[in-house]
């Protein structure tokens, strides 16, 4: 395992399941971004999905993906939501606002523009590869990706079988963006590693060594970002 930031080093590997399929929930789009890694995203909402994104599905420490297709070769943008915020526009305003001018109907009422925004850190890429039933991962990558994501981008869940290729591309355990995120997150950066920590144990055989990454966050975290027990 290795928690630096390995630039160059792309770990080649045949997806044998498929870890992206037609039926994955889509919860949120990109609104704007903080930085390279660091986006926010809005939920969707009753009249924007047939199938609207529930509590659950952006919970902290739920990983990710985004798809962006870069000199033809159809990539994921591999993340996990570490932040929340809650907006009401209209909080101390009363009364009835005209809709808006694309309804059908122009007709005074009551427009909600109440959002869920979700904070993103990418953890890395890999390319996409066919596999029975969807996509795979191939050539995954934990470095910074170097492609930027797009206003609008469909943020979708990452399937469990996801979580795992990305974080044991060659069976051998990665969070080389270790670092990376406990700075993106800030405040929250030390939870959220616990949080994916906590993810990887499910079915994991090498508890040994998430012990020893769980340990070193949480040493870290006491020391330089604040306590967390």
């Amino acid at each position: 395992m290795s928690s630096e930031t390995d630039h160059g080093d792309h770990t080649d590997m045949t997806a044998h399941e498929p870890v992206i399929d037609d039926d994955d929930l889509t919860i949120a789009s990109i609104v704007t971004s903080n930085g390279q890694m660091d986006y926010v995203a809005e939920v969707y909402r009753n009249h924007e999905r047939e199938r609207v994104p529930e509590k659950q599905d952006y919970e902290f420490g739920q990983p990710v993906y985004v798809t962006t297709t870069v000199r033809g070769d159809e990539r994921a943008l591999v993340g996990v939501v570490y932040d929340s915020q809650l907006v009401d526009p209209d909080q101390g305003r009363d009364g009835p606002r005209l809709s808006t001018p694309d309804q059908e109907l122009f007709v005074p009422g009551y427009v909600d523009e109440k959002q869920t925004l979700l904070g993103i850190a990418l953890l890395g890429v890999a390319e996409l590869t066919s596999a029975e039933g969807g996509q795979g991962f191939a050539s995954v990558s934990q470095e910074l990706p170097r492609w930027t994501l797009d206003i609008d981008d469909s943020v979708s869940k990452l399937s469990g079988e996801g979580f795992r290729q990305f974080h044991y591309p060659d069976d051998s355990l990665q969070l080389r963006y270790y670092d990376r995120l406990i700075e993106t997150a800030g405040q929250f950066g030390a939870e959220v590693t616990l949080s994916l920590i906590e993810r990887l144990r499910e079915g994991a055989s090498n508890e040994n060594t998430l012990d020893v990454i769980e340990q070193k966050v949480r040493w870290e975290a006491s020391s330089d970002r604040g306590v967390v027990r």
